[in-house]
Protein backbone atom coordinates (compact mmCIF):
# COMPACT_ATOMS: atom_id res chain seq x y z
CA UNK A 1 0.00 0.00 0.00
CA UNK A 2 1.53 3.08 -1.16
CA UNK A 3 0.36 7.09 -1.10
CA UNK A 4 0.06 9.64 -3.77
CA UNK A 5 0.09 12.71 -0.53
CA UNK A 6 1.33 10.76 2.65
CA UNK A 7 1.93 14.10 4.33
CA UNK A 8 -1.99 14.00 4.60
CA UNK A 9 -2.09 11.13 6.82
CA UNK A 10 -0.86 13.00 9.77
CA UNK A 11 -4.58 14.35 9.48
CA UNK A 12 -6.20 11.10 10.36
CA UNK A 13 -5.36 11.29 14.13
CA UNK A 14 -6.46 14.62 14.40
CA UNK A 15 -9.97 14.05 12.74
CA UNK A 16 -10.83 10.97 14.70
CA UNK A 17 -9.70 13.67 17.66
CA UNK A 18 -12.12 16.31 16.35
CA UNK A 19 -15.14 13.51 15.58
CA UNK A 20 -14.58 12.39 19.57
CA UNK A 21 -14.38 16.03 21.14
CA UNK A 22 -17.92 16.59 18.65
CA UNK A 23 -19.50 13.69 20.21
CA UNK A 24 -18.48 14.16 23.77
CA UNK A 25 -19.38 18.00 23.81
CA UNK A 26 -23.14 16.73 21.88
CA UNK A 27 -23.59 13.95 24.94
CA UNK A 28 -22.70 16.73 27.55
CA UNK A 29 -25.32 19.09 26.13
CA UNK A 30 -27.83 16.33 26.23
CA UNK A 31 -27.38 15.40 29.51
CA UNK A 32 -28.24 19.06 30.55
CA UNK A 33 -30.94 18.52 28.62
CA UNK A 34 -32.15 15.13 30.48
CA UNK A 35 -31.26 17.04 33.81
CA UNK A 36 -33.80 19.69 32.53
CA UNK A 37 -36.50 17.11 31.72
CA UNK A 38 -35.70 15.81 35.64
CA UNK A 39 -33.52 13.52 34.96
CA UNK A 40 -32.81 10.10 33.19
CA UNK A 41 -35.66 8.14 33.97
CA UNK A 42 -38.02 11.38 33.22
CA UNK A 43 -35.89 11.98 29.87
CA UNK A 44 -36.37 8.34 28.44
CA UNK A 45 -40.27 8.98 28.79
CA UNK A 46 -39.97 11.93 26.51
CA UNK A 47 -37.59 10.75 24.28
CA UNK A 48 -36.46 7.70 21.99
CA UNK A 49 -32.99 9.48 22.14
CA UNK A 50 -30.60 8.26 24.89
CA UNK A 51 -29.60 11.32 26.45
CA UNK A 52 -27.03 9.94 29.12
CA UNK A 53 -24.96 7.76 27.14
CA UNK A 54 -21.42 8.51 25.13
CA UNK A 55 -22.62 7.22 21.94
CA UNK A 56 -19.76 4.86 21.19
CA UNK A 57 -21.15 2.82 18.18
CA UNK A 58 -21.48 6.11 16.78
CA UNK A 59 -18.01 6.93 17.59
CA UNK A 60 -16.94 3.62 15.75
CA UNK A 61 -18.69 4.13 12.36
CA UNK A 62 -17.60 7.76 12.51
CA UNK A 63 -13.61 6.72 13.41
CA UNK A 64 -14.37 4.04 10.16
CA UNK A 65 -15.87 7.22 7.92
CA UNK A 66 -12.66 9.29 8.58
CA UNK A 67 -9.84 6.97 8.07
CA UNK A 68 -11.65 5.91 5.23
CA UNK A 69 -11.65 9.86 3.84
CA UNK A 70 -8.26 10.63 4.69
CA UNK A 71 -7.32 7.65 3.11
CA UNK A 72 -8.93 8.67 -0.02
CA UNK A 73 -7.37 12.31 0.52
CA UNK A 74 -3.96 10.96 0.56
CA UNK A 75 -4.35 9.25 -2.95
CA UNK A 76 -3.97 5.41 -1.61
CA UNK A 77 -2.82 3.04 -4.11
CA UNK A 78 -2.93 -0.70 -3.28
CA UNK A 79 0.15 -2.98 -4.24
CA UNK A 80 3.82 -1.25 -4.64
CA UNK A 81 2.30 2.08 -5.98
CA UNK A 82 3.36 4.20 -9.07
CA UNK A 83 6.93 4.47 -8.67
CA UNK A 84 7.83 7.55 -10.37
CA UNK A 85 6.86 11.58 -9.96
CA UNK A 86 4.04 12.77 -12.49
CA UNK A 87 6.10 15.88 -12.44
CA UNK A 88 9.64 15.36 -12.43
CA UNK A 89 11.86 13.39 -15.43
CA UNK A 90 13.62 10.23 -14.40
CA UNK A 91 16.87 8.80 -15.30
CA UNK A 92 16.41 5.26 -15.10
CA UNK A 93 19.08 2.55 -15.52
CA UNK A 94 18.15 -1.07 -16.02
CA UNK A 95 20.60 -3.71 -14.38
CA UNK A 96 19.52 -7.15 -15.66
CA UNK A 97 20.54 -10.51 -14.82
CA UNK A 98 22.43 -12.68 -17.44
CA UNK A 99 24.12 -15.43 -15.59
CA UNK A 100 23.39 -18.73 -16.30
CA UNK A 101 20.73 -19.38 -13.95
CA UNK A 102 18.45 -16.61 -16.31
CA UNK A 103 18.60 -19.84 -18.66
CA UNK A 104 15.87 -21.76 -16.60
CA UNK A 105 12.37 -22.64 -18.59
CA UNK A 106 10.04 -22.09 -15.03
CA UNK A 107 7.67 -19.16 -16.79
CA UNK A 108 6.62 -18.79 -20.34
CA UNK A 109 9.07 -18.75 -22.88
CA UNK A 110 12.31 -18.67 -19.89
CA UNK A 111 13.61 -16.37 -17.61
CA UNK A 112 15.67 -14.38 -20.17
CA UNK A 113 12.93 -13.83 -22.68
CA UNK A 114 10.97 -12.53 -19.89
CA UNK A 115 13.35 -10.24 -18.62
CA UNK A 116 13.66 -8.96 -22.11
CA UNK A 117 9.70 -8.21 -22.23
CA UNK A 118 10.33 -6.53 -18.85
CA UNK A 119 12.90 -3.88 -20.53
CA UNK A 120 10.62 -3.48 -22.93
CA UNK A 121 7.54 -2.72 -21.06
CA UNK A 122 9.19 -0.20 -18.98
CA UNK A 123 10.84 1.71 -22.28
CA UNK A 124 7.03 1.68 -23.82
CA UNK A 125 6.37 3.07 -19.85
CA UNK A 126 8.63 5.70 -20.39
CA UNK A 127 8.62 7.53 -23.52
CA UNK A 128 11.07 10.23 -23.64
CA UNK A 129 13.21 9.64 -20.73
CA UNK A 130 16.45 8.71 -20.29
CA UNK A 131 17.61 4.91 -19.92
CA UNK A 132 20.81 2.89 -19.37
CA UNK A 133 21.30 -0.90 -19.50
CA UNK A 134 23.61 -2.51 -17.12
CA UNK A 135 23.73 -6.71 -17.21
CA UNK A 136 25.66 -8.61 -14.56
CA UNK A 137 26.49 -12.18 -13.81
CA UNK A 138 29.86 -12.28 -11.29
CA UNK A 139 30.32 -8.87 -13.03
CA UNK A 140 28.91 -6.10 -13.66
CA UNK A 141 29.04 -4.31 -17.36
CA UNK A 142 27.31 -1.28 -19.14
CA UNK A 143 25.79 -2.17 -22.27
CA UNK A 144 24.05 1.41 -22.71
CA UNK A 145 25.32 4.23 -20.55
CA UNK A 146 21.97 6.62 -19.88
CA UNK A 147 20.61 7.79 -22.72
CA UNK A 148 17.75 9.53 -24.49
CA UNK A 149 17.95 7.33 -27.31
CA UNK A 150 16.15 4.61 -25.88
CA UNK A 151 16.31 2.38 -29.63
CA UNK A 152 19.99 2.17 -28.22
CA UNK A 153 18.56 0.31 -25.43
CA UNK A 154 16.22 -1.67 -26.86
CA UNK A 155 18.98 -3.08 -29.68
CA UNK A 156 20.96 -4.15 -26.76
CA UNK A 157 18.65 -5.85 -24.62
CA UNK A 158 16.59 -7.85 -27.63
CA UNK A 159 20.23 -9.16 -28.48
CA UNK A 160 20.94 -10.47 -24.86
CA UNK A 161 21.10 -13.95 -23.55
CA UNK A 162 22.08 -16.15 -20.68
CA UNK A 163 25.54 -16.80 -20.69
CA UNK A 164 26.25 -14.01 -22.56
CA UNK A 165 29.38 -13.37 -20.48
CA UNK A 166 30.68 -16.62 -20.53
CA UNK A 167 32.02 -19.34 -18.17
CA UNK A 168 34.62 -17.43 -16.09
CA UNK A 169 32.12 -14.86 -15.58
CA UNK A 170 29.07 -16.81 -14.03
CA UNK A 171 27.84 -16.39 -10.60
CA UNK A 172 25.16 -13.71 -9.58
CA UNK A 173 26.40 -10.66 -7.81
CA UNK A 174 23.58 -8.18 -7.08
CA UNK A 175 25.14 -5.63 -5.07
CA UNK A 176 28.15 -5.16 -7.88
CA UNK A 177 25.07 -4.64 -10.35
CA UNK A 178 23.60 -2.24 -8.06
CA UNK A 179 26.87 -0.34 -7.67
CA UNK A 180 27.77 -0.44 -11.14
CA UNK A 181 24.02 1.25 -12.04
CA UNK A 182 23.98 3.75 -9.41
CA UNK A 183 27.76 4.85 -10.85
CA UNK A 184 26.11 5.30 -14.04
CA UNK A 185 23.40 7.73 -12.64
CA UNK A 186 26.00 9.79 -10.60
CA UNK A 187 27.94 9.84 -13.81
CA UNK A 188 24.97 11.66 -15.93
CA UNK A 189 23.39 13.46 -12.93
CA UNK A 190 21.07 16.38 -13.80
CA UNK A 191 19.25 18.34 -10.58
CA UNK A 192 15.89 17.99 -10.77
CA UNK A 193 15.62 14.66 -12.07
CA UNK A 194 14.41 11.67 -10.26
CA UNK A 195 17.05 8.97 -10.25
CA UNK A 196 15.69 4.81 -10.50
CA UNK A 197 17.73 1.56 -10.88
CA UNK A 198 15.64 -1.32 -11.93
CA UNK A 199 16.56 -4.72 -10.84
CA UNK A 200 15.64 -7.35 -12.94
CA UNK A 201 16.85 -10.92 -11.81
CA UNK A 202 15.98 -14.29 -9.99
CA UNK A 203 17.66 -13.50 -7.47
CA UNK A 204 19.28 -16.53 -7.27
CA UNK A 205 22.95 -13.89 -5.88
CA UNK A 206 26.32 -16.09 -4.91
CA UNK A 207 26.85 -13.28 -2.03
CA UNK A 208 26.09 -12.21 1.78
CA UNK A 209 22.07 -11.57 1.52
CA UNK A 210 23.42 -8.10 4.00
CA UNK A 211 26.03 -6.80 1.80
CA UNK A 212 23.37 -6.98 -0.96
CA UNK A 213 20.87 -5.24 1.40
CA UNK A 214 23.55 -2.48 2.21
CA UNK A 215 24.62 -2.31 -1.48
CA UNK A 216 20.78 -1.25 -1.76
CA UNK A 217 20.29 1.06 1.18
CA UNK A 218 23.43 2.78 0.26
CA UNK A 219 21.98 3.72 -3.16
CA UNK A 220 19.12 5.04 -1.59
CA UNK A 221 20.79 7.16 1.03
CA UNK A 222 21.94 8.63 -2.12
CA UNK A 223 18.76 9.51 -3.24
CA UNK A 224 18.47 6.30 -5.80
CA UNK A 225 15.41 3.91 -5.22
CA UNK A 226 15.41 0.79 -6.45
CA UNK A 227 12.48 -1.42 -7.89
CA UNK A 228 12.75 -5.11 -8.27
CA UNK A 229 11.18 -7.10 -11.31
CA UNK A 230 11.61 -10.98 -9.96
CA UNK A 231 11.83 -13.44 -12.47
CA UNK A 232 11.42 -17.22 -11.99
CA UNK A 233 9.37 -19.71 -9.47
CA UNK A 234 9.77 -20.76 -6.08
CA UNK A 235 9.72 -24.31 -7.90
CA UNK A 236 11.89 -23.39 -9.91
CA UNK A 237 14.14 -25.43 -13.16
CA UNK A 238 16.81 -27.54 -13.73
CA UNK A 239 19.57 -25.97 -16.07
CA UNK A 240 20.62 -26.85 -19.42
CA UNK A 241 24.66 -26.66 -20.66
CA UNK A 242 23.61 -25.24 -23.86
CA UNK A 243 24.06 -28.68 -25.70
CA UNK A 244 21.12 -29.72 -24.49
CA UNK A 245 22.41 -31.33 -20.65
CA UNK A 246 21.21 -31.05 -17.69
CA UNK A 247 23.96 -29.25 -15.53
CA UNK A 248 24.72 -31.49 -12.52
CA UNK A 249 26.35 -30.55 -8.95
CA UNK A 250 29.37 -32.08 -7.87
CA UNK A 251 27.51 -35.47 -6.61
CA UNK A 252 25.38 -35.47 -10.13
CA UNK A 253 22.33 -34.26 -9.05
CA UNK A 254 20.49 -31.76 -11.12
CA UNK A 255 21.10 -28.82 -10.81
CA UNK A 256 17.37 -26.33 -9.65
CA UNK A 257 17.46 -23.17 -9.96
CA UNK A 258 14.72 -21.43 -7.99
CA UNK A 259 13.39 -17.32 -7.18
CA UNK A 260 14.67 -15.90 -4.42
CA UNK A 261 12.09 -13.66 -3.33
CA UNK A 262 12.92 -12.90 0.33
CA UNK A 263 16.36 -11.35 -1.14
CA UNK A 264 14.50 -9.79 -3.70
CA UNK A 265 11.96 -8.01 -1.18
CA UNK A 266 14.71 -6.89 0.95
CA UNK A 267 16.39 -5.27 -1.72
CA UNK A 268 13.42 -3.52 -2.67
CA UNK A 269 12.91 -2.62 0.59
CA UNK A 270 16.69 -1.46 1.30
CA UNK A 271 16.49 0.32 -1.59
CA UNK A 272 12.76 2.72 -1.01
CA UNK A 273 10.95 1.02 -3.86
CA UNK A 274 9.17 -2.21 -4.35
CA UNK A 275 9.04 -5.50 -5.67
CA UNK A 276 6.77 -7.01 -8.17
CA UNK A 277 6.77 -10.84 -9.45
CA UNK A 278 7.03 -10.11 -13.02
CA UNK A 279 7.12 -13.83 -14.35
CA UNK A 280 3.89 -13.52 -15.69
CA UNK A 281 1.63 -11.57 -18.27
CA UNK A 282 -0.08 -10.25 -15.50
CA UNK A 283 3.08 -9.41 -13.27
CA UNK A 284 4.49 -7.76 -16.21
CA UNK A 285 1.10 -5.40 -16.66
CA UNK A 286 1.38 -4.37 -13.52
CA UNK A 287 5.17 -3.51 -13.66
CA UNK A 288 3.99 -1.24 -16.77
CA UNK A 289 1.70 0.54 -14.88
CA UNK A 290 3.85 1.59 -11.99
CA UNK A 291 6.42 3.48 -14.36
CA UNK A 292 3.97 4.66 -16.36
CA UNK A 293 3.74 8.51 -16.25
CA UNK A 294 0.48 8.80 -16.98
CA UNK A 295 -2.07 6.98 -15.78
CA UNK A 296 -4.58 5.09 -17.85
CA UNK A 297 -8.12 5.32 -17.85
CA UNK A 298 -9.57 3.74 -14.05
CA UNK A 299 -6.09 4.38 -12.67
CA UNK A 300 -5.50 7.12 -10.49
CA UNK A 301 -7.80 9.17 -12.48
CA UNK A 302 -11.19 8.82 -10.67
CA UNK A 303 -12.01 5.76 -12.72
CA UNK A 304 -14.04 2.63 -11.77
CA UNK A 305 -10.88 0.93 -10.91
CA UNK A 306 -9.46 3.89 -8.65
CA UNK A 307 -8.99 2.73 -4.91
CA UNK A 308 -10.27 6.49 -4.29
CA UNK A 309 -13.39 6.24 -5.81
CA UNK A 310 -14.70 3.28 -4.03
CA UNK A 311 -12.93 4.57 -0.67
CA UNK A 312 -15.14 7.91 -1.18
CA UNK A 313 -18.75 5.63 -1.32
CA UNK A 314 -18.09 3.54 1.27
CA UNK A 315 -17.05 6.97 3.56
CA UNK A 316 -20.76 8.30 2.43
CA UNK A 317 -22.08 5.21 3.27
CA UNK A 318 -20.86 5.25 6.49
CA UNK A 319 -21.80 9.02 7.03
CA UNK A 320 -25.50 7.97 6.18
CA UNK A 321 -25.55 5.17 8.68
CA UNK A 322 -24.47 7.76 11.47
CA UNK A 323 -27.08 9.54 10.11
CA UNK A 324 -29.72 6.87 10.72
CA UNK A 325 -28.20 6.59 14.37
CA UNK A 326 -29.57 9.95 15.14
CA UNK A 327 -32.61 9.38 13.90
CA UNK A 328 -35.47 9.31 16.63
CA UNK A 329 -37.55 6.49 16.72
CA UNK A 330 -41.32 5.97 16.19
CA UNK A 331 -43.61 7.58 18.57
CA UNK A 332 -44.36 4.98 21.28
CA UNK A 333 -46.65 4.81 24.21
CA UNK A 334 -44.54 4.06 28.00
CA UNK A 335 -46.60 3.81 31.02
CA UNK A 336 -46.01 6.54 33.78
CA UNK A 337 -45.94 5.64 36.91
CA UNK A 338 -48.40 7.76 39.18
CA UNK A 339 -48.98 5.53 41.65
CA UNK A 340 -51.60 2.75 42.13
CA UNK A 341 -54.27 1.82 39.70
CA UNK A 342 -54.25 1.66 36.03
CA UNK A 343 -51.37 3.02 34.76
CA UNK A 344 -51.51 6.10 32.24
CA UNK A 345 -49.39 6.93 29.11
CA UNK A 346 -47.19 9.43 27.81
CA UNK A 347 -46.51 9.69 24.20
CA UNK A 348 -42.26 9.97 23.69
CA UNK A 349 -42.43 13.29 21.58
CA UNK A 350 -42.29 16.01 24.00
CA UNK A 351 -44.65 18.19 22.21
CA UNK A 352 -47.55 15.18 22.39
CA UNK A 353 -49.46 15.71 24.96
CA UNK A 354 -52.26 12.94 26.62
CA UNK A 355 -55.61 13.34 26.42
CA UNK A 356 -56.22 13.11 30.14
CA UNK A 357 -53.94 15.96 30.84
CA UNK A 358 -55.13 18.27 28.00
CA UNK A 359 -57.60 21.17 29.90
Amino acid sequence: MTFARPVLLLLLPVAIGLAAFALAWTTRRLRRLAEGFGGEEAAARLTTRDLVDFPRRRLRVLGVAVTVMVLAAAGVRFGPGISLSASRPVDVVVALDISASMGARDVPGGRMSRAKEVVGALLEALPGERVGLVVFADWPHTLAPITADQQVVRFFADSLAENFLGERDQGTRVSGAIGEARRQLDARREEGRERVIVLVTDGEAHEDEFAVADSAALAAAGDVRIWVAGIGTAAGAGLGDGAGAPVTDAGGAPVVSRLNERLLRGVARAGGGGYLDASDDRGLAELAARFRRVPEDGEGSGGVGDPVTWLTLLALLLLAADGLMDRPGSARLRPLATGPGRPRSLLRFPWSTPPELRP
